[in-house]
């Protein structure tokens, strides 16, 4: 994988529910993206991103490169996009099939 650059956010999934979480500038992990810490420097989010990992809490710590169009803060890749919106609508109950898929 490429290294992301700068600015970054700290980004993981809530080992529980598998919702994604961000951390926020007071080390707390946050469900919306808008709140995330912002690092403009790669190698201290990398810093940041090892000491918040909590196995018991979460899994999957990644950095997500974000930008700032006229004050709000966006992922820059479209998976993260998504990511940031929560899932889409569930179309097929688990009654009908192996499991629930999201658009």
């Amino acid at each position: 994988m490429a290294r992301p650059k700068a600015p970054v956010v700290v980004s993981a999934n809530c080992l529980l529910g598998g919702h994604v979480l961000y951390l926020d500038s007071a080390r707390e992990w946050v469900t919306r993206l808008e709140l995330a810490q912002r690092f403009d420097c790669v190698d201290t989010a990398k810093e940041v991103a090892v000491t918040a990992d909590d196995p018991a809490l979460i899994i999957g710590v990644d950095l997500v490169e974000v930008r700032f169009d006229q004050n709000e803060i966006t992922a820059r890749h479209y998976r993260e996009i998504v990511r940031a919106k929560g899932p889409g609508p569930y179309v097929y109950p688990h009654a009908l099939g192996d499991g629930n898929v999201s658009l």
